[in-house]
């Protein structure tokens, strides 16, 4: 009789743990497009533009964080960023992301794909990117605390000496 309970209860315990191991695995996606460093080479000039905004992030629990904490990228768009993108956020326009439903790992990972420009929110969620190129840009804020919090994304054109503002919020 015990041997009877004991084989179901092992089976329940081992599914278990191949069901946990399933969903804690990062996945990892093949980016079809490759990355052209000469097609993003205007993104390392100088120009008259800028991007101003602020950043808001609410997590599942209904924090909302802003502040000097949390930093921003400015990438420069191109075929592979759009993709990867994509397949982040679910579109190539704008969109949110909570690290506890996690981020995939690419491959490629190419170098010249994390070269960004970096800026760091002030006290109140702003930020500025100044003296840009025209050209056409995705803008990513890492509102990250606590291992919860995530990202948010949006796609920005610039013209020359255009100032756009825009506001990163997931609420």
């Amino acid at each position: 009789m015990k041997f009877k309970l004991l084989l179901p209860l092992l089976a329940i315990v081992l599914l278990s743990c191949t069901e946990t191991k399933k969903t804690s695995e990062t996945p990892t996606i093949t980016v079809t497009n490759p990355f052209d460093p000469a097609a993003v080479s205007w993104f390392k000039t100088k120009g008259g533009g800028s991007i101003k905004g602020v950043a808001k992030f609410k997590s599942k629990s209904g924090e909302l964080r802003f502040g000097e904490e949390f930093g921003i990228e400015l990438m420069p768009n191109c075929l592979y960023t759009e993709e990867r993108l994509n397949h982040i956020y679910g579109n190539k326009n704008a969109g949110f992301v909570h690290v506890q439903d996690g981020i995939p790992k690419f491959t490629p990972d190419p170098e010249g794909y994390h070269e960004t420009i970096k800026t760091m929110c002030n006290e109140d969620g702003t930020f500025a990117f100044e003296n840009l190129p025209a050209g056409d840009y995705y803008v990513i804020a890492f509102m990250l605390w606590d291992e919860i919090g995530g990202g948010i994304m949006q796609h920005v054109v610039l013209s020359d000496h255009e100032s756009k503002e825009i506001e990163m919020t997931n609420f």
